[in-house]
């Protein structure tokens, strides 16, 4: 059994009322987007326990007895090594962004399943962007062009608890550099930024300078699963609209 986190902290942001929390408490159809996700997890085979970081009151409130709430804690992955101390995990475990309300059980059993192929100390999603446009194609997302292909990533990751000492500060300056060659230098080298906004870097090679870099093993896994990666993103008011349509859809089928 794998154990699960579902991130919904964070403050608040424009566009959102003034008695929404974060965007995970975003209301369509009369549910928050976490509570979408959290029984999306829940109805995957293979899951244990599963813990909500957030805002403690607001969270009770709207989901089941059953799901741990740990307290909002900072970051993203001051979050995830806060909710690791409060379940005591030991084995792989599963972390869920709270603003992917089309995730299903099926595609979390799909993306665990990618993850058994091959071991790793950190697992973590990329959708293609052939699949995303195939079903949202005026979706609006990040892409990244690589020798195999161009992808986007997705919400899901899976890691090895013992790891997180070592993932946490790399992945907190990875995200304070993602718009900044100079620091994605000083991670990478520049040989390998080069490449890369050159599309001349591949996945394989990704991997293995992550390795070096972090010295753990980095898996991406590749799924055409839109769900993964189609997130809701306050400033992007057209993600929001094909995720209502979705949902919708889904409901009158």
């Amino acid at each position: 059994m794998v154990d699960a986190i579902v991130l919904a902290g964070g403050g608040t942001e424009p566009g959102l009322g003034a008695d929404v929390p974060n965007k995970g408490f975003l209301q369509i159809s009369g549910r928050p987007l976490v509570d979408y996700v959290v029984q999306a997890v829940q109805r995957a085979r293979g899951i244990g326990r599963i813990a909500v970081v957030g805002p403690p009151g607001p969270l009770r409130s709207v989901l089941s007895r059953d799901v741990i709430i740990v307290s909002d804690n900072g970051g993203i992955m001051e979050n995830v090594a806060h909710a690791v101390r409060e379940l005591g995990v030991r084995d792989l475990t599963l972390v869920a962004a709270s603003d992917i309300p089309l995730l299903t059980g099926v595609v979390v059993e799909e993306f665990l399943a990618g993850c058994a192929r091959k071991p790793a100390d950190f697992y973590y999603a990329v959708v293609p962007k052939d699949a995303m446009e195939q079903q949202f194609p005026t979706a609006q997302k990040t892409y990244v062009t690589l020798t195999d292909g161009t992808f986007c990533g997705g919400s899901l990751m899976l890691f090895n608890p013992a790891v997180i000492d070592r993932v946490q500060p790399f992945v907190e300056r990875l995200f304070a550099a993602r718009k900044k060659p100079w620091l994605l230098a000083q991670l990478f080298g520049w040989a390998i930024v080069l490449r890369f906004a050159s599309g001349r870097l591949s996945i394989a090679e990704m991997v293995a300078r992550a390795r070096e870099v972090v010295g753990i093993d980095v898996m991406p896994v590749v799924l055409p699963r839109p769900e993964l990666a189609l997130d809701v993103d306050v400033g992007k008011p057209e993600n929001l609209a094909l995720i209502r349509a979705a949902l919708q859809q889904h409901r009158d089928s």
